[in-house]
């Protein structure tokens, strides 16, 4: 534009003078021919004094063209008057065209300039939500009004197994199950603006729970839909090894008020079958010349240690029976009474045994052990009426904070696995949910009792252990026993085995007994063997009587009312008193009621409920043996005399 208007310039520079050029050249030749002829007049005049017609001649055409002249200068002047208007109109259209080129060039420069910042910054989003997409956890599935994919990010390919370039183009139903794509349109106005859960189909056809949320928008005259689906796979796992849980839980405190009421109900039956026996060897003891007594007296001994044998079972359940622990060699045990029980599980029943050469001895009863496992394996031969296979495994294990977590009571630590597996009909979960229950039994009326795996559960947990069992009908069975790896000696029980009797000599017994009508069978028992006998009903009895006499033999139950037990009470007697002699009696063996575990010093005898006067008699010389003798007398050690105080309080 620039370059224009200068061109435009220098050519009306030049129109301008050219003519003036051209007419002054004409006046200066003019002016010349005037003063020639002037000069020449004068001359003439001079010289002859007179002018010719032909010098008036050139003198009249000087002035013509003078006056000529004068009018072509005035013409030229009007014309470049106007030719100069006309210029100066267009050189001022021109700049006005110039500036409105310029204004259209700097707003064309701004949009091009805002064009650019929104293409950028369009990019910038377009990046930002395509990183968005691609980083989301949630899987993110966009589709058009038709249902058509347009986008799938890469946690929807994760999720679903499908690539991007599969689905891309195909309808959202392929993701539903089969039964549910052709209910697809209705689907998504149903699930449409809200969070609701459902099924998704893998590629590989696999379904899994998945929380669906579908938005729209119209963009274009379009409608699109954007769907969110997040894997609740983790979650389901998690609440239903959560209800897995709870169902433990609840489980295990079933079970542990039932074996709470089984306990008590055990223990008070054990009071009453050991006043009845008691009694009973007391009366064989008199002298009764009549067979029909002796026989009599024998029947009432038959059915009571029956129902001391019942209450061994409950007890056992309710995890409170007298166990009579020992080191024991797992694998010959397991040796053993496998060959024991290789005939009578007949020969239909083909038997594997997979016994570690690592595993460590452990320390349970040998009998309740064998009694477990025994079980186990008549249960395994009943639920394989046609033959099977059944493989006993031992090893050891350690069960970490993990696998504790997933099972109540269950301690971490070493243990000895021992594993009974059956081919048998297997268990529904409804069956294993309640075959620890006592009296709980799927066999037919008079085929069983419904103790036997109520009894391996509570010696499996009184030992410290823990029993597991997995079942699935029509392929088999496994119990998993655990039993824990230790060093420790328990203490010494006495049952009821027929003894020879031993008399007493001349100690004082001192029988601490909460039950009355025990407590006077107890008392008449001593004072049959030959001792001298006091009595009281609870421990803070007890030790006044221990202030006031010379006690060689507490004999004391565990579990007694007023807040004091056994075991504290031998405790501070030992404490002040450290030559006396303790014998402990009880019907919970070496746990209270509620469940919560006595610790019994290790060399001290326990008397199991019901016992009989062998074996009472048998604990009391074993105790008074084992505790050490003092060259003090009782009276230097502060026992102080013996007044005549009465023999119960």
């Amino acid at each position: 534009m620039d370059i224009a208007s200068g061109q435009l310039g220098d050519q009306n520079s030049w129109g301008r003078y050219t003519p003036v050029l051209w007419l002054s050249c004409l006046a200066i030749l003019f002016a010349s021919a005037v003063s020639l002829t002037v000069f020449q007049i004068m001359r003439a005049v001079n010289e002859a004094r007179g002018v010719s017609l032909l010098q008036f001649g050139w003198l009249g055409y000087g002035l013509g063209l003078s006056a000529l002249y004068l009018t072509y200068i005035q013409r030229e002047r009007r014309t470049r008057t106007r030719t100069g208007r006309v210029t100066e109109q267009r050189a001022a259209e021109l700049i006005e065209i110039k500036n409105l080129l310029t204004a259209e060039i700097e707003a064309r420069r701004q949009a091009e300039a805002r064009l650019r910042q929104n293409q950028h910054e369009l990019s910038e989003g377009e990046s930002r939500y395509r990183t968005i997409l691609e980083t989301a956890d949630s899987a993110i599935i966009v589709a058009d009004q038709h249902g058509c994919i347009e986008q799938f990010n890469k946690a929807a390919e994760g999720m679903t197994g499908y690539l991007a370039a599969d689905v891309i183009g195909e309808n959202m139903r392929v993701l539903l199950p089969s039964d549910l794509r052709h209910e697809h349109h209705r689907y998504t106005a149903r699930y449409l603006w809200t969070v609701r859960e459902l099924e998704v189909c893998r590629k590989d056809g696999s379904l899994f729970a998945a929380e669906l949320a579908i938005a729209d928008w119209w963009t274009g005259g379009q409608r699109h839909f954007v769907g969110m689906l997040r894997d609740l796979t983790r979650e389901k796992r998690e609440q239903l090894a959560r209800m897995r849980l709870e169902e433990q839980l609840h489980q295990a405190q079933k079970m542990e008020a039932i074996g709470s009421l089984t306990g008590g109900i055990a223990h008070d039956f054990n009071n009453l079958l050991g006043i009845i026996i008691g009694n009973t060897d007391l009366l064989r003891d008199l002298e009764i010349n009549d067979p029909e007594a002796d026989e009599l007296t024998r029947n009432v001994l038959d059915a009571a240690f029956r129902g001391a044998d019942l209450t061994r079972r409950l007890l056992a359940f309710a995890r409170q029976q007298p166990l009579q622990p020992r080191r024991v060699d797992v694998n010959q045990l397991v040796s053993r009474i496998i060959q024991l029980l290789s005939r009578t599980l007949g020969e239909n029943i083909e038997i594997a045994l997979n016994l570690s050469l690592e595993v460590s001895p452990i320390v349970a009863d040998p009998a309740q052990l064998e009694a477990a496992i025994t079980n186990l394996a008549t249960n395994a031969r009943d639920a394989m009426p046609s033959g099977g296979h059944l493989a006993i495994a031992t090893a050891n294990c350690r069960l970490d904070a993990d696998h504790a977590a997933q099972h109540a009571a269950l301690v971490p630590g070493e243990y000895v696995m021992i594993e009974v597996r059956d081919t048998g009909s297997g268990m529904t979960r409804e069956v294993m949910n309640r075959i620890f229950e006592p009296f709980y039994t799927t066999k037919e009326p008079g085929k069983g009792t419904g103790l036997g795996l109520s009894i391996v559960f509570g010696f499996i947990t009184q030992s410290g252990g823990h029993i597991t069992v997995s079942s699935e009908p029509g392929v088999g069975t496994a119990f998993h026993l655990f039993l824990p790896r230790t060093t420790a000696e328990p203490a010494m029980t006495h049952e009821d085995a027929q003894e020879q009797l031993i008399r007493g000599g001349s100690e004082t017994i001192l029988a601490v007994e909460d039950n009355d009508s025990l407590r006077r069978v107890i008392v008449r028992q001593l004072n049959s063997l030959g001792y001298r006998v006091l009595e009281a009903k609870q421990a803070d009895d007890a030790l006044k009587v221990m202030e006031l006499e010379s006690i060689d033999v507490l004999l004391t139950d565990v579990v007694m009312p007023g807040g004091k037990d056994g075991v504290e009470l031998a405790r501070q007697a030992r404490q002040r008193w450290p030559t006396i002699a303790v014998v402990f009696s009880s019907g919970f063996s070496q746990a209270k009621p509620d469940g919560h575990a006595v610790s019994l010093p290790l060399d001290t005898p326990l008397l199991s409920k019901p016992y009989r006067k062998e074996n009472l008699a048998r604990a009391v010389r074993e105790a008074v043996q084992r505790t050490p003798t003092s060259s003090v007398s009782q009276a230097d050690k502060g026992y102080g005399p013996q007044p005549n105080v009465p023999t119960a309080i």
